[in-house]
């Protein structure tokens, strides 16, 4: 998947279990985009955002400052209780897992 420095949120769309989508970009609310899956949304955004990108800078037009100027370092601290981390404690040892290993495939 594709980094985007610039943040964007995405509103279910589908109806029932039909699953669609559609995102809105404060910074490029010129660009519409509509999909499937989580997964595709991603993608064409990054994909919209580095067309439009590119169309602004042949036309001279200003280009958004990034909202992430900086990228993820990867650590999150969540509290969850002593009970809960001992079970996920003891789930990741039954995986020969760390702990952090295992929530990140869990997370996935």
């Amino acid at each position: 998947m594709r980094k985007c420095e610039y943040s964007y949120t995405i509103i279910p769309i589908g109806e029932d279990s039909e699953e669609a989508y559609k995102v809105i970009i404060p910074k490029f609310s010129n660009i519409l985009i509509m999909a499937d899956t989580i997964e595709e949304i991603h993608e064409l955004v990054a994909e919209m955002i580095e067309e439009d990108i590119k169309r602004r800078k042949k036309s001279g037009e200003a280009i958004p400052v990034p909202d992430y100027q900086s990228s993820f370092n990867g650590k999150i601290l969540v509290r969850i209780s002593p009970d809960l981390h001992e079970e996920l404690y003891q789930q990741a040892q039954a995986h020969n897992l760390s702990l952090n290993k295992y929530i990140e495939t869990k997370l996935k």
